[in-house]
């Protein structure tokens, strides 16, 4: 009589132990490989939102204190100005706003922690307000409808749109921007999320004067600055300032020249990774941000901006 065939129970549990052994294996190098995806997805979403924020504030900061190489800005409160936006972005105690205000300081570079425009800024980061011309030296047949030009003349200028009258044909026009860059917190695809928005002044269909608000990019936690001063007009920085050091006199310019920026940004991962914990310290200048211990990466950005149309205007 043949014996009968399979296994044993010795056979069997080794087998068994054998299968336990090599699923544990796969899980582990599964979850390995998950956190190591998960890992390089997030540091390559972070370096990206690096360039592409570092790209905005290089280019937005660019022209500040250009004003088309001739007359100020405050040489057309003699003129007709455009009325003031509902919601305009002002610090009432020294500032007038989108446009030049007898009376008022027309303040074309600030940063703080509030200003009028905003509301629920996010705590602990700081706003920036910057006004100037940009672009090249636009005809009047090119006019877009939703903005408006500055007419720079060697005595007096002013502020146009398509609908003002006796436009010069030979003019020096150049788009004018107000633009207000601040963080807030928002709901993003059920979670909440830190924004960099940006408000700016536009014209609406009706030709008035509006400020339009705009999401630019996610994740972005902590704005701070600081600014080079330039104290005897010699185009040579003598000190550097944070922004909560900067006086209403400096911000005016009356006597002192805002000649460059540092500007300090903190970005965060937009999905928390339960495998990471984030405890290290980020310092912006003189501010600090310490991590909560959270599951977020973190990437800190900082760079700085000269503005040589100071040296060549001679102040904002």
């Amino acid at each position: 009589m043949r014996p009968a065939s399979g296994f044993t129970l010795s056979e069997l549990l080794i087998a068994m132990a054998l299968s336990l052994l090599i699923i544990s294996m796969a899980l582990t190098a599964f979850s390995s490989l998950n956190r190591s995806v998960r890992q390089t997805q997030q540091l390559a979403e972070l370096q990206q939102n690096a360039q592409l924020i570092n790209s905005v504030f290089q280019r937005e900061l660019a022209n500040i204190g250009f004003w088309g190489g001739r007359a100020l800005p405050e040489t057309a409160i003699g003129t007709v100005l455009p009325a003031a936006p509902p919601g305009d972005c002002v610090d009432p105690a020294f500032d007038s706003g989108s446009f030049p205000a007898a009376g008022k300081p027309f303040v074309t570079l600030y940063a703080g922690l509030a200003l009028s425009c905003i509301v629920s800024p996010l705590a602990g980061s700081e706003i920036l307000q910057l006004k100037r011309l940009i672009g090249q030296p636009t005809a009047p047949a090119q006019f877009r409808q939703n903005r408006f030009y500055f007419e720079a003349n060697w005595q007096q200028s002013r502020f146009v749109d398509t609908t003002s009258a006796e436009l010069a044909t030979g003019g020096d026009y150049l788009p004018y921007q107000h633009l207000v860059f601040y963080l807030q917190q928002q709901q993003v695809d059920g979670e909440a999320l830190p924004v960099l928005m940006r408000k700016r002044l536009s014209r609406n269909a009706a030709g008035a004067a509006v400020i339009s608000t705009d999401a630019i990019l996610d994740g972005v936690e902590r704005l701070h600055f600081e600014f080079g001063i330039d104290t005897n007009a010699d185009g040579q920085l003598d000190y550097i300032l944070p922004t909560e050091q900067v006086t209403a006199e400096l911000w005016q310019q009356q006597h002192s020249r805002i000649i460059s920026m540092r500007y300090h940004i903190l970005l965060r991962s937009r999905r928390p990774d339960p495998a990471y914990v984030n405890k290290q310290v980020y310092q912006m200048g003189k501010q600090q941000f310490e991590a909560p211990a959270d599951h977020y990466r973190r990437l800190l950005l900082s760079s700085s901006v000269f503005f040589y149309n100071q040296l060549l205007q001679g102040g904002i």
